[in-house]
């Protein structure tokens, strides 16, 4: 008799196993919509601000995000970030004036805040600078800005090159 019992005790162990190993695919739905449901968002000092308008250029778009500022123990400046997409559709070079409207104000003056310039290298993975003229005295002009900080940097992140500007104010 202790032949069934054997058979009978490794069967259940290896279905144990197979359940074990099959339940977090099943579930992961289940999983996904608990934890979207805790409301849980990536901090905007990582992410950048929520999106306020969009300014279509010849062939590609300028995304502007709203100002950034930071929490109590962030050490970063508050910055506003900016995305230019597709990179496919850029130029060799980018000389853009942009009025940031809405991303620091809430109606914005309608003048040029920020003239941007830099080169779009086709290969994706080479260095990027930045340079930053300010025409509004609350934004940093930058020079030659690569990856510094969180707060001042350009990088090209799949088809989008983000640019982020420091304010020189606090809110």
């Amino acid at each position: 008799m202790k032949w069934p019992t054997a058979i009978l005790g490794y069967t259940a162990a290896g279905m144990t196993v197979l359940v074990a190993a099959l339940v977090p695919f099943l579930l992961m739905g289940v999983f996904a919509k608990g934890i979207t449901r805790l409301g849980l968002h990536v901090d905007e000092m990582y992410s950048g601000g929520p999106l306020v308008r969009t300014v279509q250029a010849e062939g590609y778009t300028i995304g502007i995000h709203k100002a950034v500022y930071p929490h109590f123990w962030q050490t970063e400046k508050p910055f506003v970030q900016l995305d230019w997409k597709p990179v496919a559709a850029l130029p060799e070079h980018i000389c853009d004036v942009v009025d940031v409207k809405g991303a620091v104000d809430a109606d914005g003056h309608g003048q040029q805040e920020l003239r941007v310039s830099f080169d779009v290298p086709k290969d994706p993975k080479a260095p990027l600078h930045v340079n930053v003229e300010a025409l509004d005295p609350r934004f940093q002009a930058m020079r030659n800005v690569g990856k510094p900080k969180f707060s001042e940097l350009i990088a090209r992140v799949d088809e989008t090159i983000i640019v982020r500007v420091p304010l020189v104010e606090q809110r």
